[in-house]
């Protein structure tokens, strides 16, 4: 009963931790989606859970949520469990294309050399990827 107790402390008091640095770690029973568009000549990504219902623009786009260039996308990928599922959607889902203040999200894969690149780094890591 001594050890359980102790058990659950440490467990605890790593959560606690982990949270604490922002490294909460994330799963996914049904996998991850992966939204990708570029602006500015920059490629901008976005990770998060798969879910039952539609996404909005606002969810997408969301500090804290958003990285850039691959660099970033690798951070957050190694976040993830391996053997993970990510789902890279072509496009956004219906009705999260446009913010409420008008601003247009336009959802694509890149060319096939950074995806390419990308699929190597998810290969690596023990993600299956899956474009969609």
């Amino acid at each position: 009963m001594m050890l359980r107790k102790q058990t659950i402390a440490c467990f605890a008091a790593m959560l606690i931790t982990l949270t604490a640095l922002g490294q909460t770690p994330q799963t996914s029973m049904k996998g991850y989606e992966l939204y990708s568009w570029k602006l500015k000549g920059h490629w901008y990504y976005a990770i998060l859970p798969v879910t039952n219902r539609l996404r909005t623009y606002e969810e997408i786009t969301a500090r804290g949520v958003v990285r850039r260039d691959a660099a970033g996308l690798k951070a957050e990928l190694q976040k993830l469990p391996r053997g993970g599922e990510v789902f890279w959607m072509s496009d956004a889902p219906a009705g999260a294309s446009k913010s409420a203040a008008g601003q247009v999200l336009n959802v694509k894969h890149p060319s096939r050399t950074r995806i390419k690149g990308i699929r190597s780094m998810c290969d690596k890591l023990g993600i299956k990827l899956k474009l969609t």
